[in-house]
């Protein structure tokens, strides 16, 4: 009653760790998982048998996706599953060493390695500086904002990101051209930085086998450059270390000139958010300053506004977008209340203001306002 799983790794069959080859010797069957990563299946096949020495067969995803089955196999001898890279990288696998363990069956696992630690390896990136991970896969626009975000947010926290480009079992897949464009369908919509013309990546074509190749470059001249056959991966590098920056310049003899922008950090949201109020803020301040009629109490105001600008660009120019975002609310709630208030007429989307109509007083109350700046309210009466 057991269930052995083992990772061949990102070798193929002689990758399988040898302590695995006994186990998987005394099982009664030995299933190769063709399902969840696409390859060579008979020469897979061919290889395994000649170093088992036992008959193994092909899986698809019809049986590994039916767990019972599985477990109710493994009960009633030895079954043994060997999986392409590491054993858990897909969850198919994890959801059969559950059901597994649920039913009483003894499972024995076997790591091996994995596209996932591999890729940042063979490059010389630090894998504990792994950030984001994900598959770019065919699909509307929208389908890469995950990857766009996570990406985004890796590169402000200074990390790598490994993007895996779908590739077929007929091997096919999403070309890096592809694959490229909805990211820059995303950068479009979104325009923070994360995937500008200039941002630096590094594009791994056929890792770990014989036609490996591998080039750093920018997405501008990555969208026009053709990487040959499937299966790419993408690599975003975060900020280098000096040790990485040296790997990339012996390994793919990188220019300093690409490795000094390599990581660059995109805009936020909240920063596009706070630079977006700001200039309108300070756009509807000037309307406000020649349709506003004059008096102390509105000087005072806008005074008020503009330290609020001040210091909300000032917050922004230090990375600090929260309070950035607080102060250019502040200002734009000062100068929405000159409108509430009937002083002027002003559509924020618009051009222009207006004064208020003709016929309309106003009264300021003095009292309201203090040295540290406005503090109450403007009394308006409208005849």
């Amino acid at each position: 009653m057991t269930l052995v799983l083992v990772g061949m790794g990102v070798h193929g069959p002689r990758g399988i760790p040898v302590g695995a080859l006994e186990d998987l010797r005394a099982c009664g069957r030995v299933l190769l998982d063709a399902y969840t990563t696409p390859m060579d299946v008979e020469r897979a096949l061919e290889e395994l048998r000649s170093i088992l020495g036992v008959e193994v067969t092909a899986a698809g995803r019809d049986l590994l996706e039916d767990a019972p089955r599985i477990s109710r196999e493994a009960a009633a001898g030895c079954l043994g599953i060997v999986v392409p890279g590491d054993v858990f990288t897909a969850t198919t696998h994890d959801a059969l060493r559950q059901e597994a363990v649920r039913r009483g069956v003894e499972v024995r696992v076997w790591h091996s390695s994995s596209v996932v630690t591999s890729a940042l390896g063979r490059l010389g990136l630090h894998v504990y500086k792994l950030g984001f991970i994900g598959t770019l896969a065919e699909g509307p626009p929208q389908s890469a904002y995950r990857l766009y975000f996570g990406v985004a947010s890796a590169l402000r926290n200074g990390q790598h990101s490994l993007l895996l480009l779908q590739h077929d079992k007929e091997g096919g897949g999403l070309s890096v051209a592809e694959g490229l464009r909805l990211l820059r369908q995303a950068e479009d919509s979104w325009r923070l930085g994360a995937f500008s013309p200039d941002r630096v990546l590094i594009v791994a074509s056929r890792l770990f086998s014989s036609s490996e190749a591998m080039r750093i470059l920018r997405m501008e001249e990555a969208l026009d450059a053709d990487f040959g056959e499937h299966p790419h991966s993408i690599i975003v590098p975060g900020r280098l270390h000096y040790t990485e920056a040296d790997s990339l310049r012996l390994i793919l003899g990188a220019p300093d000139e690409v490795l000094s922008e390599a990581g660059r950090v995109p805009a936020s949201l909240g920063s596009r958010l706070a630079e977006s109020a700001i200039g309108k803020t300070r756009n509807a301040l000037a309307r406000f300053r020649s349709a506003v009629p004059a008096s102390p109490g509105i000087g005072i105001l806008m005074e008020n506004v503009e330290s609020y600008l001040y210091d909300a660009e000032r917050f922004l120019r230090e990375g600090n977008v929260e309070l950035a975002l607080a102060e250019a609310g502040y200002a734009e709630g000062l100068l929405d209340s000159l409108r509430l208030l009937g002083y002027a007429r002003i559509d924020w989307r618009g051009p222009g203001a207006r004064r208020a109509p003709e016929g309309a007083s106003y009264a300021v109350n003095p009292e309201a306002i203090g040295s540290s700046g406005f503090r109450a309210s403007l009394s308006t009466t409208v005849a």
